[in-house]
């Protein structure tokens, strides 16, 4: 989300909010002067200025209203489900409304002449109303249930637009706790992975050096640092490119090929020219998951496929298994923690398939980019 976004409609500051509000309240008041302009009503031919004061009075009470009821009235009776109390005091700030307004009204009539004079000439009902009691005029407003219904159509506006910013805020609050807890669980698999991938792998190179294979025994070593570095220090953005995962994937895959006898490996990285984006670390629980499974023994293997199209992305690997083994085919937080990334980073754009046929186990992922 662009950074502007998320100051000015997720976590506005005080300065924001109080923007915010100004802004909609002055824009409400100029569109109901506008269709009192235009519209027929009681107001009709009134000077301009005694119709803006009108409509900055009424909006004025409104506002106050609006207040009232949203930030004290609701979330102290109605979040503590007191509702009948709640309900009785919105129907007394309706009465007391209703008076405010037609007190503001009265006045301002009364108190230009050519208001009057106009009201006598087109609107005689109107003008007996205005010439009548305050009482009287609260009473005809209330029992006609006209100036309530007025206020809560208005109201509307403003409660629809707050209900749908909280209930963004609310969604855009669980997105964040969900990417940090998916964060947190990454951090915790990278300290899981590390220690023990370090151990074995260190081993290995230890049996190559001890064997005089130098040659081998240093590209590994150089692999392990890479592959190290990129896990710990360079995989913590939301998305790395595509080029630096396959070389991960395949410095892991060489890695973990140095302790295996008899089990064939395959993986041929694709070459491609636009180097395109992925989650950090996504499809790697796969890789190790598929080599923790897989028995060393004659007639194992591990085939990794990996191919890229313009807008996609389809990774593939068919492993033997030991069915017999007592933890099955779990990959514990590794396997759990990529479907939740998954979820949250390709939502409704990934197809993530499993099969098992004898002995033979397979993975499919697909990304659509």
């Amino acid at each position: 989300m662009p950074m502007f976004q998320s100051q000015f409609f997720v976590y506005p500051g005080r300065g924001l909010r109080w923007l915010q509000h100004v802004s909609f309240w002055l824009l409400l008041l100029g569109l109901r002067f506008y269709l009192t302009n235009i519209s027929f009503n009681v107001y009709g031919g009134f000077p301009v200025s005694s119709m803006l004061l009108l409509n900055i009075c009424s909006t004025g009470i409104i506002i106050l209203f609006y207040y009232t009821l949203v930030y004290y009235l609701w979330p102290k009776y109605f979040t503590s489900h007191q509702y009948i109390k709640g309900v009785l005091l919105i129907f007394s700030l309706l009465v007391v409304y209703t008076i405010s307004d037609a007190i503001a009204e009265k006045f301002l009539i009364s108190s230009c002449a050519p208001c009057m004079a106009r009201l006598a000439k087109t609107e005689q009902g109107y003008f007996q109303l205005m010439e009548s009691d305050l009482s009287n005029i609260v009473l005809v407003r209330l029992v006609t249930f006209g100036t309530p219904f007025f206020l809560l159509l208005t109201l509307t506006i403003p409660i629809s637009i707050k209900t749908a910013l909280n209930a963004y805020r609310s969604n855009m609050r669980s997105v964040t706790l969900a990417k940090e807890k998916l964060e947190l669980e990454l951090n915790f698999l990278r300290a899981q992975l590390n220690p023990h991938f370090l151990f074995n792998s260190m081993n290995n190179i230890y049996g190559l050096i001890i064997a005089g294979d130098t040659e081998r025994s240093a590209d590994l070593v150089s692999r392990l640092s890479e592959l190290l570095r990129y896990m710990l220090y360079e995989s913590e953005a939301d998305t790395m490119p595509l080029s630096k995962e396959v070389k991960l994937m395949a410095d892991y895959v060489e890695l973990e090929k140095v302790r295996l006898n008899f089990t064939a490996v395959t993986f041929s990285p694709p070459t491609f020219s636009a180097d395109i984006r992925i989650a950090p670390l996504l499809l790697i629980p796969l890789i190790e998951n598929a080599f923790k499974f897989t028995p060393d023994e004659p007639g194992a293997f591990i085939n990794i496929l990996l191919t890229i199209a313009p807008d996609s992305i389809n990774f593939k690997i068919e492993n033997t298994f030991d069915r017999d083994r007592p933890d099955g085919l779990s990959g514990g937080i590794g396997l759990a923690n990529m479907q939740k990334r998954l979820e949250l980073y390709y939502t409704g754009r990934y197809r993530y398939q499993v099969s098992a046929n004898g002995n033979i186990y397979w993975v499919n992922i697909c990304l659509n980019l």
